[in-house]
């Protein structure tokens, strides 16, 4: 009985000890690979996203602020620092590890809208993370998205199942291969599909009028964020990006623009409306209500390029 308990013991440190090298191995890895959503995170993380501008927001940051178009026209250098389907809570967390590991900016772009004052989505593309766990600016978010105790802390528990995913990083880790596949450019990313009227009309006809958001905690780390940066001599700007005119005409969002209006004044921080532009009755320039397309990113972008100029946000 004692041999077959030693040998179960032994059986477990093996499989423990095989489980940890290969986690270091795809972990290791994945930290280098340059493909979709992994591309943004592991600049910040390694270092690589030096920029004169940042871009802070959700998805609608994402798509709609080209920073090639805003290089050009402000001679800068910009990165776009949005996170798809996430609020500020998690802006927060990239703008922790950006000022962190990379140089300060001279101007940071807030995204703003009806979404952005939230925490956090459980679970919306995690993976990104699973690199990173034991990084002390990402650890308080694992429970807010949605992480395990078995995922924490289990050798390769996290990867189960997604074959694609060890494979890839066993491969950048052996130096195989490097992947750079993926729509990523400086953060930005706009998959320019064409305009979906059914996705507008389900969300009208779904919630009548479409109301804001605006979660105490996460107005609470936006006005931190703002401290931060004040203290550090960081100017900051608010944009609203393009909506859609119909979605816009049944929107509320008292709360939401009212809290942005307030500490809009208290910080100093100008506040640039967008979100009904020449553009916004055009779906030629819209995927759907809330986001616009390429050509829609590239018109935005260019105009929003011009009124920070015009601002002399950047002198």
């Amino acid at each position: 009985m004692i041999k077959f308990i030693k040998n179960i013991v032994v059986f477990v440190a093996i499989i423990l000890l095989l489980a940890i090298v290969a986690d270091l191995m795809v972990s290791s890895g994945l930290r280098l690979t340059e493909r979709g959503h992994f591309y943004t995170m592991n600049a910040l993380m390694n270092k690589k996203m030096d920029a004169d501008v940042v871009i802070l927001g959700n998805s609608r940051a994402v798509g709609s602020y080209n920073p090639y178009i805003m290089d050009s026209v402000l001679k800068i250098n910009a990165r776009n620092l949005g996170v798809s389907a996430q609020p500020f809570g998690v802006s927060y967390l990239r703008w922790q590890l950006y000022n962190r590991n990379n140089k300060k900016p001279k101007l940071v772009i807030v995204n703003i809208d009806f979404r952005e004052l939230r925490i956090v989505s459980k679970g919306y593309e995690k993976e990104q993370y699973y690199p990173y766990l034991t990084d002390s600016l990402v650890k308080p978010y694992l429970d807010l998205y949605g992480f395990s105790w078995a995922e924490k802390h289990i050798p390769m528990y996290r990867y189960r199942g997604d074959y694609k995913l060890i494979t890839m990083g066993i491969g950048e880790f052996l130096h195989f291969h490097h992947d750079q596949k993926g729509d990523y450019y400086k953060g930005y990313s706009n998959a320019n599909t064409k305009w979906d009227g059914n996705n507008l009309k389900s969300i009208i006809n779904s919630k009548g009028v479409i109301k804001g958001q605006c979660e105490p905690e996460a107005a609470s780390l936006l006005e931190r964020f703002l401290q931060e940066t004040s203290d550090n001599e960081i100017p900051v700007v608010f944009v609203y990006a393009p909506l859609y005119k119909q979605l816009k005409d049944n929107l509320e969002e008292n709360d939401a623009r009212s809290t942005y209006q307030e500490l809009s004044q208290r910080y100093n921080i100008p506040l640039l409306d967008f979100s009904v532009m020449d553009i916004s009755s055009d779906s030629n320039y819209f995927m759907n209500g809330h986001h616009v397309n390429q050509k829609g990113a590239n018109v935005f972008s260019t105009k929003l390029a011009q009124s920070i100029d015009s601002l002399g946000l950047l002198n």
